[in-house]
């Protein structure tokens, strides 16, 4: 977004946020108006690892719950996150059982105590910020006078209800331009509903726009996916020609489904397609691993996103000056202006034009040390002040990631990575890339592949028929299958294998409803 902005000529400054609706909901609400606004105890709060803060949560309902009640201990867990994530009022929490509601009390206590929030706190705080103050609406409402807002149906309640403030429920409005598909909503575990973005379209003043064009599938692809839709009569249309959707059935497993998936490519890539073209698609992080392991058993270089550190606007912006100084600068993908930008953002009120020409000094003097180890340009950063800029911008989750990042740089599986192979991981060209059905969402490429496609991997065994889960499975599938331009291959054994055993399952029933197969 921000590269599409530069390219209309979009200069930054200080009334134009881009990025998520958590980023600005800390950056632009929480960290300058909450302690103006009396909540000097919100004010100190730093945002939290979010693997601290599902550790906590995991260890503080242990303690409510018995060693031999993990159903009502996964239960507990859902409905803390559940109503936190509302955020749910008093009178919900206590239609829950006493010992939920008060291991969520608890987790949020010593949360806090740790001085730490998680992100459903930043959503909450934000909330109350704005439904709770004028001052900080017609400050807001002045500063950014339109909200634009993309994929809306992934918006958790807690984060509609704080859009819904700032553009509806007061006098002077905020307006709003939102981007949406419930046909797409895939993220129900963070509390996500695809019926917010139907309600916003109903509200009186809302005018809906009908989106009917897909300018990225093949048209047989597009035929063949709307028969997953709730309502495969929607208009869809294409702007691109030709397209396959084909299954594959390997009876000797999953690991013939990798070999097989490996020719795919190798055939894809004798007829012109580049390797970075080609994303393969598994359910569970598990079957990511494999895949990617027998790919790489083959001679294919893979990239899998995610497994090393988490992708954060920090460890995104330190990849990106890592390809910007080792791979031709502009020509790299990467936009010195943007990046700055991106610096500015990330060192807060830490940020010196002094302290940006030392940066831009000392990543043109490691442009001519290509093959320098990854650590010393995140050392000449740490000099700047980068990770402390973090630390004290309560931007905890930034700072972990950064953590990780140099412990898999160190003694980790990137060790001994050159600063050009770091920014080689934010091009991601010449590699396939591996990844769960649900982190590729946004992705695109010309060839899709997706494996593991029996039924009780896809859809997954607990989602009952008819079932709010078996809908989200459903969209997911059709999620995968539009990530493609030109072909999608989709392969299943007729069994899996788990710690119990062999079990056998028929292709997945989306499979048949594409109607690729009898």
């Amino acid at each position: 977004m921000r590269e599409r902005l530069t390219d209309l000529w979009v200069e930054s400054r200080s009334t134009l946020f881009v990025g998520t609706v958590h980023g600005f909901a800390f950056r632009r609400i929480i960290a300058p108006f909450a302690r103006a606004a009396g909540k000097s105890n919100v004010a100190d709060l730093q945002v939290a690892d979010p693997r601290l803060a599902r550790g906590l949560l995991g260890q503080v309902v242990d303690r409510h719950f018995g060693r031999y009640e993990k159903r009502e201990r996964r239960l507990a867990k859902f409905t803390i996150e559940h109503n936190r994530k509302q955020p749910a009022t008093d009178q919900q929490w206590l239609r829950s059982e006493q010992r939920i509601v008060q291991a969520g009390r608890q987790y949020e206590q010593e949360l806090h105590q740790r001085g730490l929030m998680d992100f459903d706190d930043i959503v909450r705080f934000a909330v109350e910020l704005v439904e709770g103050d004028e001052t900080v609406r017609k400050t807001l409402v002045a500063c950014y006078p339109h909200l634009y807002v993309d994929e809306y149906q992934d918006l958790a309640p807690g984060l509609d209800r704080l859009v819904r403030a700032l553009c509806f429920d007061y006098r002077t409005p905020v307006d709003l331009f939102a981007v949406g598909d419930p046909d797409q909503a895939i993220f129900g575990f963070t509390g996500t509903r695809p019926e917010l973005l139907l309600e916003l379209t109903a509200r009186p003043g809302v005018t809906r726009v009908p989106l009917t064009v897909n300018y990225r599938c093949g048209i047989e692809i597009i035929r063949c996916a709307k028969r997953l839709l709730a309502d495969p009569d929607r208009e869809i249309t294409g702007q691109r020609s030709g397209g396959r959707v084909e299954a594959h059935h390997e009876p000797e497993g999953f690991s013939a489904q990798v070999n097989a998936a490996a020719q795919i490519v190798r055939t894809a890539t004798a007829s012109g397609t580049p390797l970075h073209e080609v994303v393969v698609l598994c359910a569970t992080n598990t079957n990511c691993e494999s895949a990617a392991a027998g790919l790489r058993a083959q001679g294919l270089p893979v990239y899998v996103r995610g497994s090393e550190y988490d992708c954060t606007p920090a460890t995104q912006l330190i990849e990106g000056l890592a390809a910007w100084t080792t791979l031709g600068r502009e020509r790299s993908g990467h936009r010195l202006n943007d990046l700055l930008y991106r610096w500015r953002d990330a060192m807060g009120d830490q940020w010196s034009k002094q302290g940006e020409i030392k940066l831009v000094e000392k990543i043109l003097e490691l442009s001519k040390k290509v093959d320098a180890p990854a650590m010393q340009l995140i050392d000449e950063l740490d000099l700047l002040g980068f990770t402390s800029a973090l630390e004290k911008a309560k931007r905890g989750d930034d700072a972990a990631s950064i953590g990780d990042m140099m412990a898999a740089l160190t003694s980790g599986s990137l060790r001994g990575h050159t600063i050009t192979e770091l920014g080689e991981r934010a091009r991601n060209a010449d590699r396939i890339e591996v990844t769960t059905m649900t982190s590729g969402k946004g992705l695109e490429s010309d060839v899709v592949i997706i494996l593991g496609a029996e039924d009780g991997v896809i859809p997954f065994f607990a989602s009952a028929d008819g079932s709010k889960e078996m809908n989200e499975d459903r969209r997911k599938f059709y999620v995968s299958i539009t990530r493609a331009r030109r072909a999608v291959d989709i392969s299943y054994s007729g069994f899996t294998v788990t710690q119990y055993g062999k079990k056998y399952n028929p292709p997945s029933r989306f499979i048949r409803q594409l109607g690729i197969i009898a």
